[in-house]
């Protein structure tokens, strides 16, 4: 088998010449930072690793306290990958999150997720910037007081019934079933049935992508080093770009299945099918955009609909 690479450059070439690169992109951003204001006080980093060294394993909360009661209100500390800012008063956290929120107030950055992964667009892990404001808009209504007893009542009470009656047959499951009970009235809520018309299960599709999401947050060398996502999928130690290229896969084939069944639901003769999340949203954006005007614009809308509604599940 010919060898995929020229013949003067070989596997360790690549290998070297990549660590390389790191290191300089590493070495540009550190200048770059060193130039700008001062940090708040902290620790003194490590080269390379930063003070990943001082970073609490468990008891999170008393080990903040104390980087506070030596450094002070605000403590700076620097990862491989990030910069951390601990704040340890009420008075630093109101003027920086509430008096200055437009300026401080984000999400974290995950590489892996976010960036590899490339599920930066979802409510739960997108910035505040206007994909959020317009999925934000398209969950506020729904579920708002007023719409919620208008809409989800019945749905609600029936959830309720059902949970009451399994618990009173099986006490000692009343933990399993309150999971199951939630699943199903979220899942109801969202798409308006349990299942499709293939019998494919609305509620293991989502707990599929909350899965996926999971093992994405757990932590990846690229989210210490994100220059990593730049190299080739082949080399050693790039799994996590495979993984996140079928996991990618997963999730494309996942949305177009949620999305097709709403189509399908908005022609429905079932009140829980055309009351769902989903159908009610397509309807409006369907009567906004109308036919054939501004398709592009319409498929934006209708992909963040869709993406907004495994809100439900994520519970973020």
């Amino acid at each position: 088998m010919s060898n995929p690479l020229p013949v003067s450059l070989s596997l360790t070439h690549v290998v070297f010449g990549s660590i390389t690169l790191l290191f300089l992109l590493m070495y540009r951003r550190r200048g770059t930072t060193a130039q700008s204001l001062p940090y708040p006080p902290g620790p003194r980093p490590f080269p390379i690793l930063g003070n990943i060294l001082e970073m609490p394993q468990s008891k999170f909360a008393i080990a903040y306290t104390r980087l506070g009661e030596k450094y002070g209100p605000l403590t700076w500390l620097t990862i491989p990958g990030q910069n951390i800012l601990v704040v340890n008063s009420y008075e630093a956290a109101k003027e920086l999150l509430e008096k200055r929120a437009v300026t401080f107030a984000d999400r974290p950055r995950f590489t892996m997720l976010n960036e590899v992964l490339g599920l930066s667009d979802y409510f739960a892990f997108t910035g505040y910037n206007n994909n959020w404001r317009k999925q934000r808009a398209y969950l506020k209504v729904p579920l708002s007081a007023p719409v919620v007893k208008r809409d989800y009542s019945a749905l609600l009470e029936v959830k309720a019934q059902e949970y009451l009656e399994r618990c009173f047959v099986r006490p000692e499951n009343f933990l399993a079933e309150l999971n199951r009970t939630v699943a199903e009235t979220t899942t109801k809520l969202t798409y308006g049935r349990l299942e499709d018309r293939r019998g494919r299960d609305y509620i293991q599709l989502s707990y599929r992508v909350v899965d996926i999401f999971v093992i994405a947050l757990q932590g990846y060398v690229v989210d210490l080093l994100p220059a990593l996502q730049y190299l080739p999928s082949w080399l050693p130690g790039m799994r996590f770009k495979r993984d996140a290229a079928t996991w990618r896969k997963e999730i494309n084939d996942l949305e177009e299945i949620f999305f097709e069944s709403a189509k399908e639901n908005m022609l429905s003769d079932e009140p829980e099918a055309r009351l769902s999340y989903m159908s009610k949203g397509l309807e409006g954006i369907h009567q906004k955009y109308g036919e054939g005007t501004d398709v592009q614009q319409r498929s934006a809308d209708e992909m963040a609909l869709a993406r907004s509604g495994l809100q439900f599940f994520t519970g973020k």
